[in-house]
């Protein structure tokens, strides 16, 4: 299951795991359905290129009504002290 999270109001973030794209871009359109104008879209470590993947379904899917609001890539240190990259992808539906 995608794990959403609200950040700020109206605002959701959904973080990039196991599962497969098309999942998490169906969730992302079901959320913005629902009326949810601003998600960010979060892959980590070996995650990244799956979140890019979602970005691109979803670009396809919805066309000029998708904006890409900012795009922010770097890293952070686990628990165990591992350096971790991360990439934070702000899309918006356009209304």
């Amino acid at each position: 299951m995608a794990s959403i999270t609200p950040a700020r109001e109206r605002d959701e973030v959904v973080v990039v795991g196991r599962e497969r794209p098309y999942r998490y871009a169906l969730d992302i359109i079901v959320r913005m359905n629902q009326g949810s104008d601003n998600i960010t879209i979060v892959g980590r470590d070996k995650n990244i290129s799956k979140a890019i993947t979602v970005y691109n379904i979803l670009r396809d899917r919805l066309g000029d009504a998708l904006e890409l609001r900012e795009v922010n890539i770097g890293s952070m240190y686990s628990k165990r002290n591992r350096r971790i990259s991360y990439i934070e992808i702000k899309i918006s539906r356009k209304i």
